[in-house]
């Protein structure tokens, strides 16, 4: 995704962001599609989710990395890949320090 500095018509303020406690980032591992839902539920609670997919083909795991981008863009956060097939979502306002 695009970073905030580079400005753009979609450019959101990060000003104020704070650092995710770790402590606080779900992972997930969904299976099929049907389990989605749960990374959709604990993003928009501004929970940071990491979405594990290694265990889904890459037929099946691309719907759910859709449906994150959608999820993501909507909502104005920011989705990083971690690892092949492993993906971080962070709600807006929130800065992950690596």
């Amino acid at each position: 995704m695009a970073d905030a500095g580079t400005g753009g018509p979609f450019q959101h303020k990060t000003r104020g962001a704070h650092a995710a406690d770790m402590s606080h980032v779900k992972t997930l591992r969904p299976q099929d599609y049907n389990e989605v839902l749960y990374v959709g539920h604990f993003y928009r609670k501004g929970m940071p989710v990491v979405m594990d997919l290694t265990g889904m083909s890459d037929a099946d795991a691309k719907p759910l990395v859709d449906f994150a981008a959608g999820l993501v863009f909507g909502r104005r956060g920011d989705m990083d890949r971690i690892a092949h097939k492993v993906f971080l979502l962070v709600p807006p306002g929130m800065a992950i320090n690596a």
